[in-house]
């Protein structure tokens, strides 16, 4: 005999191991995100200056990576092969998944216009609402936050919830887009870090608001 009816599972339940570390992530990051600030330049000076020249191409490669056309490309290529074969979740979850990484993008533009920070490469380097307001924001005070950060997190989140098994390489992988932000003398560490707390955060409610988005198991 059974015990009792069984209970049906909250949609967002099945691997909360995953969702809950993920939201692990952006809270020690949010946490560490004011203490970065003071160490920026330090930790900026140590990871140009240990950067060997014979990585460049590399380092360069990975940073494209994180480009915009990559991060909401993907998922709006797998909602289209999902339409192609007719399966509509995953026509809908790709779709938007790709809405979700650009939403990110936008807010992290607004972001930007409202921070005005200069780049490390910048008059002012690390200077915060430089030249405001900036609308529409410079290449040279567009530092905070990150914008390669900020969708390379959003997509990782996205494709870890979606593949859990994978969760740890597609996290990993977005830290790197983010070093090498940092590694190219293009972003200070609290920009990336901050870019990462905006996509991942982003990512993890609209997972858990937007029904369409999650991966039916």
């Amino acid at each position: 005999m059974t015990g009792g009816p069984r209970r049906n599972k909250h949609p967002c339940q099945g691997r909360p191991g995953v969702e809950q570390f993920l939201w692990l992530m952006v809270g020690v990051a949010a946490l560490l995100l004011p203490l970065s600030v003071p160490a920026d330049r330090t930790i900026l000076q140590a990871m140009v200056g240990w950067r060997p020249p014979g990585l460049e191409p590399a380092v360069q490669a990975v940073t494209r990576l994180g480009d915009g056309v990559l991060t909401i490309g993907l998922p709006c290529v797998m909602g289209l092969v999902g339409w192609w074969r007719g399966q509509r979740a995953l026509c809908r979850r790709g779709l938007l998944g790709g809405a979700t990484v650009a939403g990110a993008g936008l807010i992290e533009i607004l972001l930007k216009n409202l921070a005005c920070r200069a780049r490390p490469n910048a008059a002012g380097a690390g200077e915060f609402f430089s030249r405001f307001p900036c609308l529409p924001a410079e290449y040279a005070v567009a530092s905070f936050p990150s914008g390669h950060a900020t969708t390379a997190f959003a997509l990782a989140t996205l494709l870890s919830l979606w593949y859990p098994r994978w969760a740890p390489a597609f996290v990993a992988l977005a830290g790197l887009v983010a070093l090498s932000r940092v590694a190219l003398g293009a972003h200070f560490p609290s920009d990336v870090l901050a870019g990462a707390v905006l996509g991942m955060g982003v990512a993890l409610i609209v997972h858990a608001k937007v029904p369409g988005v999650r991966r039916d198991r």
